[in-house]
């Protein structure tokens, strides 16, 4: 068995263990889309957001990467029963080699982002008005866009703890995100950078450096990510 026809199996498999978890996913962010329809409705009517435009730069910072990650009992258990070791111990078991197996991760990782991202921005143009009158269809395809390419980077690093380190690390790790997230929109506070209406502004002026860009970034950082993945994943004990 090939690495390719390895990995084809493993994300065949994963997919019917996972329809479930996919489908609270799709809840879970029409629940964010519901949520945050108030909050994005006032930045965007607001002359320049109001000064709260940080808001909705924390709020798509923090939320998009998670995008890529099916919500299921696992999900929910790293920290104490560590199950992402135990699958990858199990796997080990079988005939299959560390390349299908981090390829069918990252595999799985392009392409949960991609279904749940979809879903999101749409709903999101059909509910929020306010996003409508600033950018036509096309320019929010460039928009969404630009936000898709930095979830699939974000995204991916989460991917790497995820299969590099033990349960109670990557709690630990993902507290961690939190922190850099908080002080990445100091950062942003500080030099009056607003990456929400700044990117806007760049979908209404047709502009697609910061979509090409953002894609090229998110390509590249998940593949760089799953060679990293691959490299550790040689070194690491499984023993629980």
């Amino acid at each position: 068995m090939t690495s390719w026809q390895g990995a084809m199996a493993l994300l065949r498999f994963e997919g019917r263990q996972s329809w479930i978890g996919l489908l609270i996913t799709i809840a879970f962010y029409t629940y964010v889309n519901v949520i945050m329809l108030p909050v994005l409705q006032e930045l965007l009517t607001s002359e320049g957001g109001g000064g709260f435009g940080w808001i909705g730069d924390f709020l798509y910072l923090t939320i998009l990467p998670m995008m890529g990650f099916v919500m299921n009992r696992s999900m929910f258990r790293y920290w104490i029963q560590d199950p992402y070791t135990r699958k990858l111990a199990y796997w080990r078991t079988m005939p299959i080699g560390w390349d299908a197996i981090v390829l069918s991760r990252m595999l799985q990782h392009v392409i949960v982002m991609t279904f749940v991202a979809a879903y999101y921005f749409v709903l999101q143009y059909v509910l929020l008005g306010a996003i409508r009158e600033l950018l036509s269809p096309g320019e929010y395809v460039l928009y969404a866009l630009t936000w898709y390419g930095y979830a699939l980077m974000a995204g991916a690093t989460y991917v790497f703890f995820e299969q590099t380190v033990r349960g109670k690390t990557y709690l630990a790790v993902c507290f961690g995100y939190v922190l850099v997230f908080v002080l990445l929109e100091l950062l942003l506070r500080a030099t009056d950078t607003e990456l929400l209406f700044r990117s806007i502004e760049e979908a209404r002026g047709h502009r697609f450096a910061w979509p090409a860009v953002s894609l090229v970034l998110g390509a590249g950082a998940t593949a760089l990510i799953g060679f990293s993945i691959r490299k550790r994943l040689a070194k690491r004990s499984l023993l629980l």
